[in-house]
């Protein structure tokens, strides 16, 4: 990640710093700025594991997704209720079986964020799964 992305300590500068960037014909550095939000936003959120952090991580790059595929800032509410009923693993693995998760795919893989996708994240932490699994 580029220096000038690394400073910013605030997720709203990152998004002003990813339309400077994309203004003034560097695209990758919006894009870096874009991935510095989603992990300013999961670093603040209170988490016990890596795998919630992770977890946590993967939500906000969902609602970044949505967002820069709409043009304006969408929250995913709908997950979020489910991590206020049911916690953040679970909450991530019935997002997993449920529909509609193809559609952001190609935004996350577009923004650079496919390690952040909850396939991704089901993956580099399996045994937290496989209890909600069971």
């Amino acid at each position: 990640m580029h220096e000038l992305v690394m400073r910013i300590k605030e997720p709203e500068l990152c998004y002003v710093f990813a339309a400077n960037a994309t203004h003034r014909g560097h695209p990758e550095l919006a894009l870096q700025a874009h991935r510095r939000a989603v992990d300013l936003r999961a670093e603040a959120h209170a988490t016990s594991n890596e795998a919630e952090l992770a977890a946590v991580r993967a939500i906000y790059a969902y609602e970044e997704a949505l967002s820069y595929s709409k043009g304006k800032r969408i929250r995913a509410t709908g997950t979020w209720q489910l991590v206020n009923r049911h916690g953040l693993l679970s909450a991530l693995h019935r997002r997993l079986d449920s529909r509609g998760l193809d559609e952001v795919a190609p935004v996350l893989k577009e923004l650079g964020m496919e390690d952040y996708s909850f396939a991704a994240v089901r993956e580099a932490h399996p045994d937290a799964f496989s209890a909600l699994a069971a």
